[in-house]
């Protein structure tokens, strides 16, 4: 048994998480300028004006956005570690082994266990604590840590000599007095404990504070799409200027449709001996690719010539344009030469098609 749970329902975390939003947007609603930043404080008024205003009008809703909306971000998985973690500390309580044959200091009579609870040890070590009780009134409560170790509480020294003080209790009602005695030097002290149920404070503005600061599951999903479009736009940019020279020559490439390519290949081919130039039914992947098939009309060339002088004027032929011969080349057999095409199109394929990257993928 245990006389509390940490497991709580999942509201509680939902307001406490909130609670903790709004304490930390309030914190920047606070600040209604920058007159207290070193940096502006000898500035000329009319430029501190200037400065006060783009803060209050700029800076500060521009900060609270990203402040609610990282909250809201971080919500859901902080929400569910809090309730691991006091789930946890449940398990561990229930699950604790409970001390056996402990008995009363005054008459040896077994005792019962009344309580476990989760405290920290004297190595601040969770441990769970259990209380037992013998069955005959007024008789000392014992305690004990799962390991079978008993509580001892720490003796209460005078503040004036440092003797070990006497103790007597007096309850009240809900009101529990300790008096304590020095023995040495008959210095006194009291204490008191009330054990009176607390109100719990009711914050009369946390609904209405919990609309202005917490963002709704839509404004949430919102501010999500819009960071992640943030940092694909950084990403880009950076991208970018990390590869500026590529970029250039993307920009410089020559764009073909297969019939421009097949006009700019024909006169090419015919004026090298090839002829009869046709391509078959491309495959649209990630890019174009398309096989074609040219004869050789030069008499007597060798197959070594034929294959690579046709590899070398196909492969000038395209530098510049979005057009690449395939690496496995062009195979050749009486004079019947056939290889193939990959064509690009798009920025990211045609920056791909410039670095060699993902050459011959399909």
């Amino acid at each position: 048994m245990s006389s509390y749970t940490h497991l709580k329902d999942e509201t509680y975390y939902n307001e406490l998480y909130d609670k903790f939003t709004i304490e930390e947007c309030k914190r920047w609603d606070g600040k209604k300028g920058l007159e207290d930043l070193p940096t502006i404080q000898d500035k000329d008024p009319k430029e501190l004006k200037i400065k006060i205003s783009f803060s209050k009008n700029v800076v500060i809703p521009v900060a609270l956005y990203a402040i609610k909306g990282e909250r809201y971000a971080k919500k859901s998985e902080t929400i569910r570690q809090w309730m691991e973690r006091d789930r946890a500390l449940d398990e561990k309580v229930a699950n604790a082994t409970e001390p056996r044959g402990i008995r009363c200091l005054v008459c040896s009579s077994p005792m019962n266990c009344i309580s476990r609870d989760l405290y920290s040890d004297t190595k601040n070590k969770d441990q769970v604590l259990f209380m037992f009780e013998c069955s005959t009134k007024g008789h000392k409560r014992r305690a004990y840590w799962e390991g079978g170790e008993e509580w001892e509480p720490k003796p209460d020294l005078c503040s004036k000599c440092k003797a070990v003080m006497y103790s007597s209790n007096v309850r009240e009602g809900n009101i529990i007095t300790t008096n304590y005695i020095c023995p040495e030097c008959d210095h006194r002290e009291t204490d008191t404990l009330d054990l009176s149920p607390k109100e719990k404070k009711i914050d009369p503005n946390f609904e209405a504070d919990r609309k202005k600061y917490c963002l709704s599951d839509k404004e949430g999903g919102e501010y999500i799409t819009w960071m992640a479009n943030a940092k694909h736009l950084s990403s880009l940019v950076k991208d970018r200027e990390e590869n500026k020279e590529v970029y250039e020559a993307v920009a410089k490439i020559k764009t073909l449709a297969i019939v421009d390519l097949q006009n700019l290949l024909n006169p090419l081919i015919e004026k090298a001996g090839y002829a009869k130039l046709e391509f078959r039914k491309p495959e649209v992947k990630k890019d174009l690719f398309v096989e074609f098939t040219i004869q050789d009309s030069k008499p007597g060339r060798v197959e070594y010539d034929s294959r690579h002088g046709l590899e070398r004027l196909i492969k000038k032929t395209l530098e510049g344009t979005n057009w690449r011969l395939m690496s496995d080349g062009i195979s050749y057999n009486l004079g019947f030469l056939n290889g193939r095409l990959r064509g690009a199109s798009g920025e990211d394929h045609l920056k791909e098609l410039i670095t060699g990257k993902d050459a011959d993928q399909e």
